[in-house]
């Protein structure tokens, strides 16, 4: 989940090296590097299968489970379409449309959905109401049948009733008031006291200055395993 503060986008991305696409330099080499676009990638899909990660047919990322999220991707502008494919297979399970992605930009990639029918969306993310003094967040449901939920950080409720739908998540961010910093992420039954999954390991850590997706994934009806709901978070570029 590593990610950076944006004061200055323009000049923290300039200075990024593309993970899989950029050129090794030698110190002769004074060649300023390209421009690039950011990705961060979310696998929502309900399925205990594990899968590869693609951008324009070439291999990123193997063994992507669900509930994953990370994976700091950067690439040069210009048109993709990613894809999940079956893990060591050439069957794709789900692609994203192909689009123009800008240099110097942060999206987020998310999949979910059933497994037989999931979606693939790029998240241009819009951080036009994130504040660098407030703890910022967005909160996507993408479990089909757990149902509305709460969502609390700590003990205080930061998002009520938030449900699953398959169309396109929010891209937006907002800042909070009422919380600065967290260390448990905790989901409630909407209107209710029943936990569907809590996050609290010892590595969760959401801070002032922090921009952050918070997902939920999983089956109501599973209790163990990939497919049991779990709730997520990813520090997204800033």
């Amino acid at each position: 989940m590593a990610t950076s503060k944006r004061f200055g986008a323009v000049a923290a991305l300039l200075a990024m090296v593309t993970g899989f696409t950029a050129c090794l330099k030698t110190e002769n080499n004074t060649t300023p590097s390209r421009p690039v676009a950011a990705f961060v990638v979310i696998n929502g899909i309900s399925s205990a299968a594990k899968l590869d990660f693609y951008d324009n047919s070439t291999k990123i990322k193997d063994s992507v489970s669900t509930g994953f999220a990370g994976y700091n991707y950067q690439a040069y502008g210009g048109t993709h379409i990613f894809d999940l494919k079956r893990f060591a297979t050439s069957t794709t399970v789900v692609s994203t449309n192909a689009a123009t992605y800008d240099s110097l930009t942060y999206y987020t990639l998310v999949a979910f959905g059933d497994s037989t029918s999931p979606v693939f969306y790029p998240i241009k993310d819009d951080f036009s109401s994130a504040s660098t003094g407030k703890l910022n967040i967005r909160v996507w449901n993408l479990s089909s049948n757990i149902g509305p939920v709460d969502v609390y950080l700590n003990t205080t409720k930061v998002d009520s009733n938030v449900t699953f739908s398959m169309a396109r998540p929010i891209t937006t961010f907002k800042a909070l008031t009422t919380v600065s910093n967290a260390n448990s992420i905790t989901v409630k039954k909407a209107g209710t006291e029943t936990i569907v999954a809590t996050n609290n390991g010892s590595t969760t850590s959401l801070s002032t200055g922090g921009v952050y997706t918070i997902f939920l994934t999983g089956d109501v009806n599973t209790t163990s395993g990939s497919l049991a709901p779990y709730v997520g978070y990813i520090k997204n570029y800033y």
